[in-house]
């Protein structure tokens, strides 16, 4: 036989040895190595878990935060009736009331700007001159009570 021959059947019976005896796992070869993966394989599954749980937990809170200021904004920007800026108005919780010719009148408020009086009337700013519900004109804005002309008789509203 060759040489070469020779050599290729040494190899043929080192791979036919570590074929038919594979070598074992290296949990397989220490008892307490089974028992050590599976705790550390538990171990890692409530980890993810509890990672999991913080961060749903962590975007329900940015959702919660993200509303309130949306709705704060919403509360902060609704427009209101009347755009008066820097403006100091007397306002009552119990404003009297007045019916005439099936007209509610509600004064809440009378202020001046700028040396223009105006008045709060159902919820409108009016100042001397203005119509209200296209039955009442404003007459006169005085401390404490504003007088209107509806469809010709005059009428005191008081705060």
């Amino acid at each position: 036989m060759s040489l070469i021959q020779q050599a290729l059947d040494k190899t043929n019976k080192v791979q036919e040895t570590r074929t038919a005896n594979p070598s074992p796992k290296a949990y397989d070869r220490d008892p307490m190595g089974v028992a050590l993966e599976q705790e550390l394989t538990q171990v890692q599954r409530s980890y993810a878990a509890r990672r999991r749980l913080y961060w749903k937990v962590s975007l329900g809170i940015l959702a919660i935060c993200f509303l309130a200021g949306l709705s704060y904004l919403g509360l902060r920007s609704a427009p209101s009736r009347g755009k008066v800026s820097s403006s100091v108005a007397t306002v009552t919780s119990h404003a009297p009331l007045r019916i005439f010719s099936g007209t509610l009148y509600r004064l809440t408020g009378i202020t001046s700007i700028n040396g223009k009086s105006m008045a709060v009337i159902n919820e409108d700013i009016v100042s001397v001159g203005d119509s209200l519900s296209g039955k009442a004109i404003v007459k006169a804005i005085g401390p404490g009570e504003v007088r209107l002309d509806v469809q010709g008789r005059e009428i005191k509203l008081t705060l």
